[in-house]
């Protein structure tokens, strides 16, 4: 066999390793998210009391074994590059044409997280989410107070 096929076949297995490797890494797994992204309107009033929402990602994907694609509405297979809310719900600050448009992302997350733990709370049957150990469905369950002492 000659010197230059050997070396195009040395070269052609060294990418598709690479290749490989860098499909099947994908995205970084996040513990826990903080729901507050750069030029977000970030507070509908100038000062407010409430922190930015916590979103328990490790809790919600592998403990409550939820699926990806049911938040990333993509078919996801382990590995696959995931992108964040943002990076598709790119209406960030609220006006009166987009008020209730899904692509506004508070509107996302409200659809989306509100809707799966009233799903969930109603399977549970406690539609309201009074139990201690419901998933939250109220405003201040997940915007929580800082002034509260």
């Amino acid at each position: 066999m000659n010197k230059k096929l050997l070396t195009w076949i040395l070269a052609a297995g060294i990418s598709v390793l690479f290749s490989a490797t860098a499909l099947y890494a994908g995205s970084e797994f996040y513990d826990d998210i903080t729901m507050d992204y750069n030029n977000y309107e970030k507070r509908m009033f100038k000062t407010s009391n409430r922190n930015f929402v916590e979103f328990p990602h490790a809790k919600h994907a592998m403990d409550s074994e939820i699926s990806c694609d049911k938040c990333h509405h993509i078919d996801l297979e382990m590995g696959d590059n995931v992108k964040r809310c943002a990076e598709c719900h790119i209406e960030l600050k609220a006006t009166k044409k987009n008020r209730t448009s899904i692509m506004l992302l508070r509107n996302a997350y409200h659809a989306s997280c509100i809707a799966c733990h009233k799903e969930m709370n109603m399977a549970a049957g406690d539609p309201r989410g009074f139990k201690e150990s419901a998933p939250p469905t109220s405003c201040s369950e997940c915007h929580i107070r800082t002034d509260v002492k």
